[in-house]
């Protein structure tokens, strides 16, 4: 988050992320033919021995910060 937007997230911004990463870890748990596009996307592989899920759900949150106005509009 500091390095994609140069501040330290507020505390409701961190637990909305840390929310949002506990709920999309639960959905792809679940689902885990839905973590396919999360993972096959990009230039690296992910490492085997990591869960699939936790990836997953870690790359939706990372996402979000990159789209979010905080990043995009850095000064």
């Amino acid at each position: 988050y500091r390095k994609l937007t140069a501040r330290t997230p507020g505390k409701r911004e961190l637990e909305l992320l840390v929310a949002m990463q506990a709920k999309e870890f639960s959905k792809f748990k679940a689902t885990p033919q839905k973590t396919r596009g999360w993972l096959t996307a990009g230039q690296y592989r992910i490492d085997k021995s990591l869960d699939p899920a936790q990836v997953a759900a870690n790359a939706v949150v990372a996402s979000v910060i990159l789209n979010s106005d905080a990043a995009l509009t850095k000064r």
